[in-house]
């Protein structure tokens, strides 16, 4: 059962706002929707009122702030995972406190699963204030929590009992739209069944161990907590082989503009992520998880269209010269924000 955990607080709510006074206060940076501003203000194929419209659709989406807070046992990649996804900090630190980092409109928080014992305590009520606390429009101030658990423990089958008794009640009615569940460190689940390290392509065997694990937890969690969500299983780090790479990160980050809300999905560009080729190759295939990302970044912007209104595969060409213009400018921006070539 679903609990409500309030906590009569806006401690973190004043925390963010006094960073936004400062932000304003600063230098200004060239953000995603800058340059997509710029390209839309420079476009021979767009008229002057579509490119008006997606100007202030965009003027919109950048006053967006996004807050996401990570959740995991010591040592399940927390900081890995932020590291793939955000670039190298200083994410190593101690959580047993919540802690907050800001990037561009983007507050990160993190913190451990807290545990049964004493010393969690002062944690519990950080975070049940945290994830008690609305904005103005009685809307969660934490738009996404994103448990990691470690794929290659032995009790990974029980950690839904952490989420249930503890997690969800905070998250209160709204856990439903705003939780994602992850499995780190696949890489190890590998070597566990194959005996070898992962070079290339995760192993079939190691992939339906992965999905039938995920599937248990997913079932738990409706029967327990009548909370659907999807997990999903993934590699932050490329493991001990020398030639292996992160694995199933593009799917990461499509999951979570998924789950995130339209208008605040592409505020996680508003950060640099850009890698290599490589950081982002090597996933299970079973979506073209990049066009997902584009979709999701189209359809926020051209308010009214669907799936990137596709047609023989190019973005927003069923919507004519007009979204032919603007999915190439989503296209080539999201392909630099990532450095993905091709």
């Amino acid at each position: 059962m679903q609990g409500n955990h309030f906590v009569d607080t806006q401690l973190f709510k004043k925390l963010t706002a006094l960073q936004d006074e400062r932000k304003a206060s600063s230098t200004p940076q060239y953000t995603f929707f800058d340059r997509l501003r710029s390209q839309i203000e420079d476009s021979t194929d767009m008229e002057y009122g579509y490119k008006a419209r997606l100007k202030r659709r965009l003027q919109v989406l950048s006053n967006e702030s996004l807050n996401v807070l990570v959740l995991g046992s010591p040592g399940a990649g927390k900081s890995a995972l932020l590291s793939a996804l955000f670039g190298e900090k200083d994410w190593s630190r101690s959580t047993y406190n919540i802690q907050r980092t800001e990037l561009n409109r983007v507050t990160l928080w993190e913190a451990n699963l807290p545990d049964y014992s004493p010393e969690s305590t002062p944690l519990i009520q950080e975070l049940s204030a945290l994830l008690s606390e609305t904005d103005e429009n009685n809307t969660p101030l934490v738009d996404l929590v994103m448990v990691v658990l470690d794929a290659s423990s032995n009790n990974i089958d029980d950690c839904y009992l952490d989420i249930c008794r503890r997690i969800i009640p905070m998250m209160g009615s709204n856990a439903d739209g705003r939780l994602m569940v992850v499995f780190n460190k696949c890489d190890k689940v590998a070597h566990a069944i194959r005996g070898e390290y992962v070079k290339d392509v995760m192993p079939m065997d190691a992939e339906i161990w992965l999905d039938c694990t995920a599937a248990a937890l997913r079932y738990r969690l409706i029967d327990n907590a009548s909370v659907q969500i999807r997990p999903l299983a993934f590699s932050a780090e490329a493991g001990e082989s020398p030639t292996a790479r992160p694995y199933n990160l593009l799917k990461l980050l499509a999951r979570t503009m998924e789950t995130l809300p339209e208008d605040k999905s592409l505020t996680l560009f508003n950060h640099v992520l850009s890698r290599d080729d490589d950081h982002w190759r090597e996933h299970d295939n079973n979506l073209i998880y990049l066009q997902l990302i584009e979709n999701a970044c189209f359809d926020a912007i051209h308010v009214g269209a669907h799936e990137g209104d596709r047609f023989g595969g190019q973005l927003g060409v069923f919507l004519g010269r007009h979204g032919r213009a603007l999915g190439n400018m989503v296209s080539d921006e999201i392909r630099s924000q990532l450095g993905i070539s091709i």
